[in-house]
């Protein structure tokens, strides 16, 4: 039994994350060979071709990494340096970085190693060359250079220096706490990325408005000895260290500049400073080295294995620091010892007695070493790190929508809330779509559906497709099938999708060994099982239906207001309806995944959990109605089986087929191309005209 426990926990890694595919992620240890033979047509084949990533710290080019021209193309052959590496192809520097045949940067390259030697192929779509990087710019208005070349006398050298001032500072006299990123190129601005942007200057744009959180960003650049730049320790690989004197430069000479020139708070608790991977590793040690400068660090996938010494500095320092707060991000897929490296460290804080609401560690279970990851985590952790400075409590805040302009829509409108506040959940964005004609002198029935991201623009989501809600729903009310109704659609957070949509009182139905093991195998493997559906059942009816009944023209009362949702969404439309039956009268719970991780072929306790809630719950078939469906192809493929447990479950609590309907579409497949081809039948189902 226990075996099969871990593969459901190892399971639900894979399926938190909304239609990824499952990773085949090995211990082995053998190699890859990389060549790279389709070249831009203006590539100089006199030039040199290196591979570059988070298996040798991104240095840009290093000549053990230099790839082997044959002819008119080039190889290298890589040893497992970890499970899943994240790389690019440069011609030695940053400024000679991949991009795409439209020249415009790219996500890192990934491999996994397999158990046995592969050879890939890699196509390149061209070159940046400095200046000529014709990638559009990102950067925020409210973000200027500092510098171009800010002397840094420790070094002997110089470095660009740029600052993001937050929205209200020209027209305020307040002073603002400061945050030091390391890596600058990627902090604000997509043309200068060589790995992806952090888009903190978007984000923190955003903090102003729902959070009233203002704060001044200094981003230093990296340069070509960014290994020796963020250590103070030697490695046999990497040459001298200067991380010493780097921090030294940003205690010593930087931030008394920017001080000097800025309004700022400059206090060690009103200064932070930030960096990830190597970036990480020299954001730890300037706190343990200067607490008295530094009292936050935001420490993103430290590179903890790059030295021994860093334990034994970080307990002698641990005392002058203990005031400090200090935030460490790693995710569950960086690969090697980090997640290992990084409790070690966190735990030889810990027994030395700093302070643990002084302390706040997240790992993440799907997360990457990757700026994506660290782009998506920045919120949360600024949040954390300078709360004190946090002017608009959460129970305070009026949401405003803005109309996407951007959307590609059939027809009607698309209003958003960025980042809805909420006391019970994650923010996130909410999408309401009007109709064609949307007036405010009637009334409108509401449907609620879950992954708002995949609704109405297949040029916006992960894979391309979307359930093209405006189009069904428009043909579906200009043809007299259904009343008129708006869509509200709150996005989903990839990372945490499938605790904000499993449904959370159905694990209370396993029985106590079977849910003790999983708890513990889910602890084993880092994997975060404290539920949220309640939370985020909370969220949808005393936070966003409230805020939708104020602002729109809705009618408010049960019998006008749905619910809907696929796979895990589906689940939880179901929950939502057992939940607050007296808030909604019918889900449609399509592709509905029993399973409720990805499937295995023997002894899944879960699918009995959702079946001995519902016969508990379900609501009357007076007041309510059902919808449920299901395919027969990849995903769906395991749902059939269920079919006749679910109907048996409605009929004996008097369901009929004036209120319930459980469908099989032979040959659909799990995706929003499928659905979006029996949407007329779901909506048809909940708002069919009287």
């Amino acid at each position: 039994m226990k075996t099969k426990l871990v593969i459901l926990i190892i399971s639900i890694f894979f399926f938190s994350c909304k239609g990824k595919q499952k990773d085949d992620y090995t211990d082995g240890r053998k190699a890859v060979t990389i060549i790279v033979n389709n070249l831009p047509s203006d590539h100089d084949y006199s030039k040199d071709i290196y591979i570059s990533g988070d298996f040798e710290g991104w240095s840009g080019g290093r000549n053990e990494l230099k790839l082997e021209r044959k002819d008119k193309s080039y190889q290298i052959t890589l040893p497992n340096h970890r499970e899943t590496i994240n790389y690019k192809f440069t011609l030695g520097t940053w400024e000679g970085v991949e991009l795409d045949a439209k020249r415009q940067n790219i996500e890192n390259r990934s491999y996994t190693f397999k158990e046995t030697p592969e050879t890939i192929n890699i196509a390149i779509g061209a070159w940046a060359f400095g200046n000529k990087n014709e990638t559009v710019s990102t950067k925020q208005s409210n973000v200027e250079t500092f510098a171009e070349a800010f002397e840094i006398p420790q070094l002997n050298t110089t470095r660009k220096i740029q600052v993001y001032l937050p929205p209200n500072y020209t027209n305020s006299n307040e002073s603002y706490p400061v945050l030091y990123i390391h890596d600058g190129q990627n902090v604000f601005d997509k043309a200068t990325s060589y790995s992806g942007e952090w888009e903190v200057d978007e984000i923190l744009n955003r903090l102003h408005q729902t959070n009233g959180l203002d704060i001044i960003v200094v981003a230093i650049d990296n340069s070509e000895k960014r290994m020796q730049e963020y250590t103070p320790w030697k490695h046999e690989k990497y040459g001298e260290p200067q991380g010493k004197q780097y921090v030294d430069f940003i205690a010593k000479t930087l931030k008394p500049a920017i001080d000097n020139k800025y309004r700022t708070k400059s206090d060690a608790k009103n200064t932070g400073i930030m960096g990830s991977s190597m970036g990480g590793l020299i954001s730890h040690y300037a706190a343990f080295e200067y607490p008295n400068v530094f009292g936050k660090a935001g420490i993103f996938s430290p590179s903890f294995w790059f030295s021994d010494q860093i334990i034994p500095f970080t307990e002698n320092n641990l005392a002058e620091a203990k005031n400090s707060k200090l935030y460490y991000l790693m995710g569950g897929k960086e690969g090697g010892n980090m997640v290992k490296d990084l409790e070690t460290i966190v735990t030889t804080i810990q027994k030395n007695g700093f302070p643990k609401t002084n302390m706040n560690v997240q790992i993440t279970p799907s997360g990457t070493h990757s700026e994506s990851f660290w782009r998506s985590e920045f919120k949360k952790a600024i949040l954390w790190l300078f709360s004190e400075h946090i002017k608009t409590k959460t129970s305070d805040k009026n949401p405003i929508a803005t109309e996407v302009k951007t959307v590609q829509l059939a027809s009607g409108k698309l209003m958003r809330v960025s980042d809805f506040p909420s006391n019970y959940i994650r923010p996130r964005n909410v999408d309401v779509w009007l109709p064609e004609n949307y007036s405010k002198d009637k009334k409108y029935s509401v449907l609620y559906m879950h992954d708002g991201q995949m609704l109405f623009d297949a040029s916006t989501t992960w894979n391309k497709q979307e359930w093209k809600v405006d189009e069904v729903a428009s043909k579906l009310m200009a043809a007299g099938k259904v009343k008129d109704f708006i869509v509200v659609a709150p996005w989903n957070i990839a990372e945490i999708r499938w605790q904000d949509y499993f449904p959370e009182k159905a694990f209370s139905y396993l029985n106590e060994e079977t849910k003790k093991s999983l708890l513990a195998e889910a602890k084993k493997n880092n994997f975060d099982m404290i539920f949220s559906a309640d939370n985020y059942l909370k969220f949808l009816t005393e936070e966003l239906k409230p805020y939708i009944d104020k602002t729109y023209a809705v009618k408010t009362n049960r019998q006008h207001t749905f619910v809907a949702g696929s796979s895990m969404g589906g689940l939880i439309s179901m929950y939502t309806m057992c939940e607050y039956p007296e808030v909604f009268s019918a889900a449609a719970c399509i592709s509905t995944h029993w399973e409720g991780i990805v499937p295995t072929t023997e002894n899944n306790p879960i699918p009995d959990t959702f079946f001995a809630y519902m016969s508990d719950h379900i609501p009357s078939p007076k007041t309510h109605r059902f919808y449920f469906d299901y395919g027969t192809e990849t995903l769906d493929q395991y749902y059939p089986q269920y079919a006749e447990i679910v109907d048996s479950i409605f009929k004996k609590k008097g369901y009929t087929k004036a209120n319930y309907r459980n469908l099989k579409f032979d040959g659909a497949n799990h995706s929003e191309n499928a659905w979006q081809k029996r949407l007329h039948i779901p909506l048809t189902f909940l708002l069919k005209s009287p």
